[in-house]
This record gives structure tokens, sequence and C-alpha cells, in this order.
């Protein structure tokens, strides 16, 4: 046998000894580095190359996302230029902002109109398939919204 051949091995009745020596041999297709993504084009690397406290950090993601950080201040900076400026500000770049910040809020809304939708069209088919359970969710949806 080569080096370059992956060795073929019969579970039963197997050696430990050439168990041991083929282990390593098993292992040399499997990648160095696996990533798994978990959120698919999000990347979050927090570590001391750019954060002062990465330990600190992470604590703070855990409860507000970059995103809800990100959400917070685009609504308060909203408000400063409002109060400033008035609805139509003329400075570009405040004006660009809104706009950018109007596109999310409607990223935003379609977001919660898509899910309400989901939510309709699993209602309408528990009502046909289960209807004592569409009875119990219709139920608990007419307290939540009261």
């Amino acid at each position: 046998m080569t080096t370059n051949e992956t060795p073929r091995l019969s579970w039963t009745g197997i050696d430990p000894t050439e168990w041991m020596r083929t282990w390593p041999l098993m292992w040399r297709s499997a990648p160095e580095v696996l990533t798994e993504p978990i959120l698919p084009g999000w990347t979050f690397n927090i570590n001391s190359n750019n954060s002062t406290s990465p330990e600190t950090e992470v604590d703070v993601v855990a409860k507000h996302s970059y995103g809800r950080q990100l959400g917070r201040i685009s609504d308060a900076l909203e408000t400063l230029i409002r109060e400033c400026n008035g609805k139509a500000p003329k400075d570009k770049s405040f004006t660009a902002f809104l706009t950018m910040k109007h596109e999310i809020d409607r990223v935003k809304q379609d977001a919660a109109a898509a899910r309400i939708e989901r939510i309709t069209n699993d209602l309408a088919l528990l009502k046909t398939q289960d209807e004592a359970q569409f009875n119990r969710l219709r139920d608990a949806l007419r307290q939540a919204l009261r």
C-alpha cells in the first residue's frame, strides 16, 4: 500500500494495532478547518485584534445584536436630524441616510407582513384539518390582540 491510498478496513474482527496504525490515514481527506455557517452571509469575528475586550463584546452582542444596536442608533439619529432640520433636510448626507433608513424600515415591514401572511395560511390549514387546534389558537390570538 502506498501512503496516498486510503486503507480499506473491515470493521468486524479488526486488529486494534492495525486500526491504530491506519487511523491517521483515514482523516487525510478531511479538511483542516471546517466552517459551518449558522447565519449564511453573516460574519462574527470578535477577537483581540479587533476588540480591546472580546469577552465583553461577545456578551454585549449576545444581549443586543449588531442589527438591534444599529437600528436603535438609526432611530435616534433620524429623530435628531428631523428635530434639527425639519422633515426635508437640505444636507445630502442626511437625505441619503434617511432614504436608507426608510428602505430598511420598508424591508422590516414587508418581512413582518410576510410572517403574518404565513400565520394566516397556517390558520386556514388548521381550520380545515384540526378545528379544535384552530379554535384554541384563534382565541389565543384574539386575547393577545386586545
